[in-house]
């Protein structure tokens, strides 16, 4: 309760303070009526039996404004807040919150709580709309097996669970080309801000084509963890992790396309790490495919699926912990421009030293071998 009033009395001044300015509010309401579950563990006293849950999904309020500075550059601000309305809970500028500066002849230079062009990319690709719920396709990108998500000084750097490459970026800068022929390009950095101790930082070069029908992107992200080779597993068993990502989409029409997506996620290990995975670094290779087909007017048949391939690089035990596959299958309907409604069934199945997560309304706890697997039908409303 305190965190909502907290919330409220901050918007309210932050309307209030900007009433000269150009101020939108908007957000999204996304609720699914889900039933998930996990079995199939190598250990049969860790499986997660069925469960009912309403999940939020990525509910979330922002306002966003702008300044007219002259000669075609403008001020600009941003921020955003998921919420939680299962719950109630909530938390302020949690989601992309930025100032910055923009022109249509200079490009757009922002700092903040920012999304790489690794993390956009994703959501571009991704089938669901928003790119939301328990279908959503980073639950098996640029993870490394997980190891990159539950390392102590890689997941303390990004805002969130999902994912060291899916989750917005804190203390960052970014600058945004403008559009030169449907093609732009984003440089971001990422400081660790550390007066003492490792100095981690994330840096991510993206470029993307988008003409309306087609759509290519490729970026690349560094995240360093800032220790030297001699540090404790308990600091981090990594120096960096590199991830390389490319994704094409083809549009044929509003509601039907096909796309594909490749991540080749590569950690370079301590010696620390070396020593408990067997070599000096790990690789990992994953990919995803969708579509969409159109039914009518305003509904699609959505389809998604993904392979997480084996680590190479470690000891043969680590192999098969990072292979998974993902199949999803949904109907979307749009009620209205704003309204959609949706059912959809996602599963994992983890090979069986593997314990991938749904990324979005994941189960939590998932063992080595269980299968998460989740039905969902809900609403979506935009404002």
């Amino acid at each position: 309760m305190t965190s909502q009033r907290t919330l409220l009395a901050i918007a309210i001044a932050s309307l209030s303070s900007a009433a000269l300015a150009d101020v939108t509010l908007y957000g999204s309401i996304d609720e699914t009526l889900e039933s998930v579950s996990a079995r199939g563990a190598a250990n049969s006293a860790q499986n997660i039996g069925q469960t009912t849950r309403v999940n939020s999904n990525s509910t979330f309020i922002g306002f966003k404004g702008s300044e007219d500075l002259g000669n075609g550059l403008k001020a600009i601000w941003q921020v955003e807040s998921a919420i939680a309305l299962d719950t109630g809970a909530g938390n302020f500028a949690t989601r992309d919150s930025f100032v910055g500066l923009t022109s249509p002849s200079l490009g757009m230079l922002q700092l903040g709580l920012l999304t790489s062009s690794a993390r956009a990319m994703g959501g571009i690709y991704d089938i669901n709309k928003a790119a939301t719920g328990i279908g959503l396709s980073a639950a098996l990108l640029g993870k490394l097996g997980n190891f990159a998500i539950t390392d102590p000084a890689l997941k303390t750097q990004a805002a969130g669970t999902i994912g060291q490459f899916d989750n917005r970026l804190r203390n960052s800068v970014q600058y945004t080309t403008p559009t030169f022929g449907s093609f732009s390009a984003s440089a971001l950095y990422s400081a660790g801000e550390n007066s003492s101790g490792p100095r981690a930082y994330n840096a991510n070069l993206g470029v993307k084509y988008d003409n309306g029908s087609l759509y290519a992107g490729l970026a690349y992200t560094r995240s360093t963890t800032g220790v030297d080779d001699s540090a404790t597993l308990s600091t981090s068993a990594f120096r960096r992790v590199d991830d390389l990502r490319a994704a094409a989409i083809y549009r044929f029409s509003a509601n039907t396309r096909i796309g594909v997506i490749y991540d080749r996620t590569e950690g370079d290990l301590t010696q620390a790490g070396s020593k408990l995975y067997g070599n000096r670094s790990l690789k990992q290779s994953v990919w995803y495919v969708n579509g969409s087909l159109g039914i009518g007017a305003n509904g699609r048949l959505i389809a998604q699926y993904g392979q997480a391939g084996k680590l190479s690089g470690g000891n043969s035990s680590l192999a098969d912990s990072g292979k998974a596959q993902h199949y999803e299958l949904g109907y979307e309907h749009d009620l209205s421009k704003r309204t959609m409604v949706k059912v959809l069934y996602s599963e994992i199945r983890n090979n069986s030293a593997a314990k991938y997560d749904f990324a979005i309304g994941s189960i939590g706890g998932v063992a080595a071998g269980a299968d998460p697997k989740g039905f969902a039908v809900g609403l979506r409303h935009a404002f």
